[in-house]
């Protein structure tokens, strides 16, 4: 037997979809899992073996190819088809589908007449959990069993890829291997900035921060980033007061790197500080501590209730959180996005502490 999973998010949204995955897998262990997703976010079966296969399918196109999509959507018979989205694109993916069962978020009389089995969000709590209640139609009981849990992503990384960071890391930074590492990685995707999703600290906090950070000699900066970050970084080392190189800064966001090893890279540190983004998810994943940025989201939905993931955000904001439930893009007067360096520090400086402890 066979469920396909549709998910037209972006690599985060992947990792947080991982605990629905993995809870149907260890239910229906003889059935194989298919998984449609965008093509920027195929990248996801490098982080897990959950799926039997992972095809790209572009949502994002305005015309959506029906012919192609209709195809793809019934290339093999499947049981259970499990749409994350809740938009019409998604009751287009039921209605094109042969599935069985088709099962999705309700909203509005479309998801009555394409879903076999809509089920209404609880849109208040973790992601992972939301998507967990997916799988009522097929485990009654989900609800009670999650209960009181967050239902954190896992991602176990080969003892191939933690050599690989060792490696990367050893000749590079040398005697300051054993100090505190702190990665620090200020992206966000390309695409959230066209959509007008503005969730990234400005340049010149990043460079205060680092700076503030450098000034310990036991910590051990590294900063890290993708093809999409080329201009962040860049602003970032203009606003950079020094002159000469600390030793105890380390720049690794020129690295072609593929998902898996920035995983592996942030599986050797003390401390990940970033936005909300998917780096943000591969710690939470790894297990490691960090520091994460808020403006316009609200972390009670993206991160779990645990001491390690800490995030800051601007307080005696009425208007936040408000992206995704209040408005679909960030308002002219983004207010939320404005936090202190030092607010960031005392933060860092409190996880580094935490970190001593566990």
């Amino acid at each position: 037997m066979r469920t396909l999973f549709v998910n037209a998010g972006g690599i985060g949204d992947q990792i947080l979809l991982l605990p629905t995955v993995k809870i149907f897998k260890e239910n229906f262990s003889d059935y194989q899992i298919d998984l449609i997703c965008e093509p920027r976010s195929v990248i996801i079966g490098e982080l897990t073996h959950l799926y039997r296969k992972i095809r790209a399918f572009d949502f994002k196109e305005k015309n959506l190819n029906i012919f192609k999509l209709r195809e793809e959507l019934r290339a093999r018979y499947y049981k259970y088809l499990i749409l994350t989205g809740s938009s019409y694109k998604s009751n287009i993916v039921a209605l094109l589908s042969n599935a069985e069962i088709k099962i999705g978020f309700y909203k509005g009389i479309f998801s009555k007449l394409f879903l076999t089995d809509p089920i209404k969000p609880n849109t208040t709590q973790y992601i992972p959990n939301m998507f967990a209640e997916l799988l009522t139609p097929a485990l009654p009981d989900i609800k009670k069993t999650i209960h009181g849990k967050y239902l954190m992503p896992e991602i176990k990384l080969t003892p191939a890829l933690i050599e690989w960071a060792k490696e990367t890391l050893n000749p590079r930074i040398k005697e300051r291997y054993f100090a505190k590492k702190i990665f620090i990685h200020p992206g966000v995707s390309k695409l959230s900035i066209k959509k007008n999703i503005l969730k990234g600290w400005a340049a010149k906090n990043w460079a205060v921060l680092i700076e503030k950070l450098l000034e310990n000699h036991d910590n051990t900066v590294i900063l890290l980033g993708g093809k999409d970050d080329t201009e962040t970084i860049a602003e970032i080392h203009k606003k950079l007061s020094f002159f000469a190189k600390p030793k105890n800064f380390f720049d690794f966001s020129s690295f072609d790197l593929s998902i898996e090893k920035l995983a592996a890279l942030i599986s050797s540190s003390d401390l990940l500080v970033c936005v909300d983004s998917a780096p943000m998810h591969i710690a939470v994943a790894l297990g490691k501590k960090l520091v994460a940025f808020f403006g316009p989201t609200d972390p009670k939905k993206l991160l779990p209730e645990d001491p390690r993931f800490l995030a800051i955000h601007a307080d005696n904001l009425e208007c936040r959180p408000c992206l995704f439930d209040k408005r679909k893009e960030s308002c002219k007067t983004p207010e939320c996005l404005e936090v202190t360096p030092d607010l960031m520090l005392n933060a860092v400086n409190k996880q580094l502490e935490l970190s001593t402890v566990h």
